[in-house]
């Protein structure tokens, strides 16, 4: 097998035009291949927790009536449900969304943040990148202690600076102290958007405008501010199915806490979290699945084209080939090694091709991300550079593109009787071709001597 591929690169490198069309076709074809499972694996199929996420799920509270009117959660609420759910969570972390000016009054950028409860980290299953992430003492209501854990994406858009954690961030104008950098990769809440910035709930108070128009509805404290979305880690062993059996339960106690207001009777729901959404009430990703097949068959498609194109390029090579395979099949190569040396030379074409088409679909990918992100007051969740399933997915699209492209006229040259005609002068009269049929037997002795054994030759007459 080692010697198939040393002679496919001789065969190739002797051919340095087809060689060029070829490896370009397959790079233009695997790259969007490569590009849109990228895309899919990172935004559909990595998932958004990184410790058993099959545990986490999104809490909701709605109104027990016809309507379902949903809303978000007040912190008294969030601290009784995190002390009295015990079984059925082990932990429950609080969140909220929000958008701050980040950098000077001629620099300043809209950005995405989230304020986070204290537990919020270690409930998904992350460590920071650098630094740390917030204490209990700087997440309690009106703490007002200025930190920040700023993402690794924006980071790196601010230089990547190794002495950046310990430095001053102005946030809607205010300074505030960068205690720790967030771990690749982690959005949080939502698989396609992550916030440049994570800050404690303790800070509420401060960033004021951005968050409510009266001033009572800063305070965390307030009873009546609903403001907050929940995440919990249920138990292990629990699913979402069982859960729910536990949850009249825990709507009793989540109604004890409403003083009597009848007519606000609640119940809790939870739902697995949305890939996408952002809301307060359960939402649907939609047929995600669906779309992700749509667009990997689009890429599959443009990969078929490219290989069948390049299919009727090596039929019309394996012409001008016949008489070097009607040498090896006459000196006794069978014709499924010829078939595998022309397998062998076109999956190396493949991997050549995939190679410079990964690369090329990461760059694009890349560049394409970077720049929607400097116009945009989001980081987009993108996993940049090698990984294995990208490697993997391109290795899976260079071994189709192998069988779909060079197996039928790798089959085809092989199957083929190849006719070579001897000289005008040599040909008796009415014979048409001389074709081998029988093995020429090559040995060479030492000294120099070549023996042969006589050819044996078919003579076809022509046809009346």
């Amino acid at each position: 097998m080692i010697q198939d591929f040393k002679f496919a690169f001789r065969q190739l490198l002797k051919s340095p035009g087809f060689t060029a069309v070829a490896v370009l076709t397959l790079a233009l074809a695997i790259g969007v291949n490569s590009a849109i499972f990228a895309l899919i694996n990172s935004v559909v199929l990595h998932p958004m927790v990184p410790l058993r996420p099959e545990e986490v799920v999104n809490v909701f509270n709605c109104r027990q009536n016809a309507n379902h009117d949903y809303r978000s959660f007040s912190y008294n609420e969030y601290r009784e449900l995190r002390e009295n759910g015990g079984d059925l969570f082990v932990d429950l972390a609080a969140l909220e969304f929000a958008v701050a000016g980040i950098g000077h009054d001629h620099e300043m950028r809209r950005s995405f943040a989230f304020l986070t409860s204290e537990n919020y980290f270690s409930l998904m299953g992350v460590k920071t990148f650098r630094g740390r992430f917030y204490t209990a003492e700087e997440a309690r209501p009106n703490a007002n202690v200025p930190v920040v854990v700023a993402s690794y994406g924006f980071w790196k858009r601010t230089g990547g600076r190794n002495h950046f954690v310990g430095s001053t961030l102005q946030i809607n104008g205010q300074p505030y102290n960068v205690i720790g950098i967030s771990p690749k990769g982690f959005s949080g809440a939502s698989a396609l958007i992550a916030p440049d910035i994570w800050v404690p709930l303790g800070i509420r108070s401060q960033l004021g405008s951005a968050f409510a128009d009266s001033e009572t509805m800063h305070d965390l404290s307030n009873p009546k501010n609903y403001a907050l979305n929940l995440v919990g880690r249920m138990r292990p062993g629990l699913t979402i199915e069982t859960a729910k059996s536990r949850l009249p339960v825990l709507s009793q106690r989540f109604n004890a806490m409403q003083a009597g207001e009848a007519e606000f009777m609640r119940e809790v729901q939870i739902q697995t979290p949305s890939r996408f959404s952002l809301s307060t009430s359960p939402e649907d990703d939609g047929p995600i699945t669906l779309i992700g097949t749509l667009l990997m068959a689009m890429a599959g498609a443009v990969l078929l084209i490219a290989c069948l194109n390049l299919a009727n390029m090596l039929l019309a090579r394996g012409t001008s080939r016949s008489k070097e395979i009607a040498v090896r099949l006459a000196v006794g190569a069978s014709r499924w090694r010829i078939v595998r040396q022309l397998l062998v030379e076109g999956f190396v074409l493949a991997l050549v091709g995939g190679g410079f088409g990964l690369l090329l679909g990461l760059w694009s990918s890349d560049l394409l991300v970077a720049s929607l992100g400097r116009k945009m007051p989001i980081d987009l969740v993108w996993q940049s550079g090698l990984s294995m399933p990208v490697l993997l997915a391109t290795f899976a699209f260079c071994l189709l593109g192998t069988f779909v492209f060079a197996l039928g006229p790798a089959a085809a040259d092989g199957s083929l009787s190849f006719s070579i005609p001897l000289p005008g002068n040599l040909l008796p009269a009415g014979v048409h071709a001389v074709q081998f049929v029988d093995q020429c037997v090559v040995a060479a002795a030492s000294g120099g001597g070549l023996l042969s054994s006589p050819s044996s030759v078919v003579l076809v007459d022509d046809l009346p």
